[in-house]
């Protein structure tokens, strides 16, 4: 009779299963959550595999090594399912291939594990691209860019990107290091990626709705804010003419203090298209959406701050100019002037 030994690492391996199988009934038949499912559904297998593995209790091939393919793609899909919100799983079933291929060479796991790693920073990259460009489509398009911002989500690329690198150096030192040293350091590892899991899932569930049409914006506003590659002086000034009407028309109408205003609004109340709004703000006025309608709210509310006789709080002033939230106006209000409402009130 085999006597198994428990070892922390073992317990780790139960929480984990345990935590994927909740998770996995969480978010089951939620459509703007289903590629995190894949995801839990991917860590529920890889997690039965290596605790298999690493009890000796079966004959089957190593498989883990043939299934960390499959972490790049589950990330960068995982992504653009919250950005694109319900993408069709069937069309990107092609990113799984190599995950498939290696399925039948699981007798060169060292050399899996070394192509898993490649694969694994290429689509991390493609992930951080996609991230980027999100950002960018979204300061042009409205001035409550930071509520729909995935900034939580490009942190935790970069750190599963990290976890990654070191897990890689781990498993090529294994004949190097001390078994006691490297099983703590599997551990660590182990403990960290289920944290990252765990973390990933509340702030995907806990976030807003994402912006709604992005795809849509995507290919009416050009994020670098020019219809042309000309910038001759006709066309500056054409420009530079279209945003002071702009700007005249939010000064007298005090349109930028609706919360969540977007370059939608504003072009349905200048009629004009989105695309030559978002123009006219990028080259004529040399910003982007967001800043310039957010440059508007933060000199109303350093004019309120500055009034002696102005008694309200920082909140309703920050509400009245049109920040949705009081950690929004903070965080404007700092980048703009550097001190916090409360330190510039002083």
């Amino acid at each position: 009779m085999t006597t198994i030994t428990v070892v922390p690492v073992y317990i780790l391996h139960i929480m984990y299963i345990a935590i994927a199988i909740f998770s996995i009934l969480l978010v089951f038949g939620e459509k703007r959550f289903k590629v995190l499912l894949l995801l839990w559904l991917w860590h529920f297998t890889e997690e039965v595999f290596n605790f298999i593995e690493e009890l000796h209790i079966s004959e089957y091939p190593i498989v883990t090594p043939a299934l960390q393919l499959a972490r790049g793609p589950l990330y960068y899909l995982f992504a653009k399912n919250l950005i694109y919100g319900d993408i069709l799983i069937k069309k990107h079933l092609q990113h799984f291939i190599p995950a498939l291929i290696a399925l039948g060479f699981t007798y060169w796991w060292p050399e899996l594990l070394q192509v898993a790693f490649v694969i694994s920073i290429i689509y991390f990259i493609l992930t951080l691209r996609l991230l980027q460009h999100y950002h960018r489509v979204l300061v042009e398009v409205t001035a409550d860019n930071v509520s729909h911002a995935l900034s939580w989500l490009t942190k935790v690329i970069v750190v599963v990107g990290l976890i990654e690198f070191i897990d890689f150096v781990r498993l090529n030192l294994q004949l190097v290091v001390s078994k006691e040293l490297s099983a703590d350091w599997y551990f660590i590892s182990e403990l960290i990626s289920l944290i990252i899991a765990v973390y990933l899932t509340l702030k995907a569930i806990r976030h807003p709705q994402l912006f709604v049409g992005i795809r849509e914006y995507e290919k009416n506003v050009i994020p670098d804010g020019s219809l042309s590659n000309n910038n001759s002086d006709d066309e500056i000034e054409q420009a530079k003419s279209l945003f002071y009407s702009i700007d005249k028309h939010l000064k007298s109408t005090f349109s930028y203090r609706q919360a969540k205003y977007s370059l939608r609004q504003l072009a349905g109340e200048m009629g004009l298209s989105d695309q030559m709004v978002s123009w006219s703000i990028n080259k004529g006025g040399e910003q982007n959406f967001s800043d310039y309608i957010n440059s508007l709210r933060i000199e109303e509310a350093k004019l309120a701050l500055l009034d002696k006789l102005n008694n309200k709080s920082i909140l309703d002033i920050a509400f009245e100019a049109g920040f949705s939230s009081k950690s929004t106006f903070n965080a404007v209000f700092k980048q703009s002037l550097g001190v916090t409402p409360s330190q510039f009130r002083k």
